[in-house]
């Protein structure tokens, strides 16, 4: 057999091994941010579905006005919280007709809502949603309305 050979010389092996290592190193780069980001994602959805919950608890139960309120959602959502600041805002106009009835309209109370996110495995806290939003302080029922249900 004269020069004839068969097989890989261990260069080609260690090539061949190098170029395999970087494509799966690539491969798990991608991978790993997949999985971050769908973490990311359900952190910030149920940010959104507390901040919902938030905003509608507030229409009833509203945090006091002027400074920032701090709260927790339970022990089985320990890693999120949130803070609140809530202005009340006064109304600026008055009917054309009735100049002094200002009494008849109610203050706006403007929020502003973020939830964040922390666990041990994060240096400062993720700021997963953060909501704007203003609830004007009006009655259901008309003056009228209220007057003939007292008469029941």
């Amino acid at each position: 057999m004269s020069g004839a050979r068969r097989g890989f010389v261990l260069l080609e092996v260690l090539l061949s091994l190098t170029i395999l290592g970087m494509a799966v190193a690539a491969f798990m780069h991608s991978f790993t941010q997949s999985l971050r980001s769908a973490r990311l994602m359900e952190i910030r959805t149920q940010a959104m579905f507390f901040a919902d919950q938030l905003m509608d608890e507030f229409e009833i139960f509203p945090p006091a006005s002027g400074r920032r309120t701090e709260g927790g959602f339970g022990e089985d959502y320990a890693p999120y919280y949130y803070e609140v600041e809530m202005k009340v805002e006064e109304p600026r106009y008055r009917l054309r007709d009735e100049p002094e009835e200002v009494e008849r309209f109610f203050a706006t109370r403007v929020y502003t809502l973020e939830i964040y996110y922390r666990d041990e495995s994060m240096a400062e806290p993720l700021l997963a949603a953060r909501v704007s939003s203003a609830v004007v302080g009006f009655e259901k029922f008309s003056s009228q309305t209220k007057q003939s249900y007292a008469y029941f």
